[in-house]
């Protein structure tokens, strides 16, 4: 007569040293010789120089004077601001419904030191619509050359009202 004891430990043992015999299964294809894990090890190494060439420079160092952000580049912002506004005067095309604010207005966008945008924002009757938040879109996405000094803020104008079909025109159909 066997033990009890002994056949529970078996028939739990058996499935677990089964399952770990088997192991995950290799083929040519998958093994990584030392070759290509030094090669993996080198572009890791490579990624992470760049991102360290590429990354603004904050304390510690003494930065060269061409490494030195200047002052604010109005000139590019302006450039950006008038891209960014071309694409936000489209929504009232594509956001559309009913009770869909139209009008003038203006956006203030900040500029964080490096150059993104820090924060968009839009007044009301604009502020938390689908036509809000596509000019909000359109602004969110500028960038300038990375400066010193304070965020800048910067409010600019937008005309949002929906502009009529030239002549010729008709709705769903393209110039060719």
């Amino acid at each position: 007569m066997s033990k009890p004891g002994i056949s529970c430990a078996f028939l739990l043992a058996a499935p677990l040293a089964a399952a770990l015999a088997c192991g995950p299964s290799y083929d040519d294809r998958t093994i990584k010789t030392a070759d290509d894990r030094i090669r993996e090890q080198e572009e890791l190494a490579y990624q992470e120089e760049l991102r360290q060439r590429n990354k603004p420079k904050t304390g510690g160092g003494e930065l060269l004077e061409t490494e030195r952000p200047g002052a604010f580049d109005e000139k590019q912002a302006e450039l950006e601001f008038q891209r960014a506004t071309r694409s936000a005067e489209t929504c009232p095309e594509v956001v559309m419904g009913e009770n869909m604010p139209s009008g003038k207005t203006s956006v203030t966008v900040t500029f964080a030191l490096d150059g993104s945008v820090a924060s968009a924002t839009i007044p009301p009757p604009f502020e938390d619509t689908r036509l809000g938040n596509c000019v909000l879109n359109a602004y969110q996405a500028l960038i300038v050359p990375p400066y010193s000094g304070e965020r800048k803020v910067i409010t600019w104008d937008v005309n949002l009202e929906k502009k009529a079909p030239a002549e010729g025109d008709k709705p769903g159909k393209k110039k060719k």
